[in-house]
C-alpha cells in the first residue's frame, strides 16, 4: 500500500491511497509536471518496523520523483 501527497496547481494538498506501484507513479509524473516548483511531492509505502514489528509508512519518495526534483 502507497500514499501519496503533493499541492495541485490550486495549492491545496492532495493525499491519495493505493495498492498499484504504476498509478502512484502516474500520480506523481502529473504533480511534477503541473506542478514542477511547488508539488511538495511525499510517496510513502507501508512496511514493518524489523525492531517493533509495527507496521509503518517509509518514505519512498525518492523511487517515483524525477531525480532532479528530489
Amino acid at each position: 500500500m502507497f500514499k501519496i501527497q503533493y499541492r495541485n496547481p490550486q495549492g491545496r494538498m492532495v493525499t491519495a491511497q493505493h495498492h498499484d506501484r504504476d498509478e502512484i507513479q502516474r500520480l506523481a509524473n502529473k504533480a511534477v509536471a503541473d506542478c514542477p516548483e511547488t508539488h511538495e511531492l511525499r510517496v510513502r509505502e507501508i512496511a514493518a518496523d524489523e525492531a517493533s514489528g509495527d507496521f509503518i509508512w517509509a518514505d519512498c519518495t525518492a523511487y517515483f520523483a524525477p531525480a532532479d526534483q528530489v
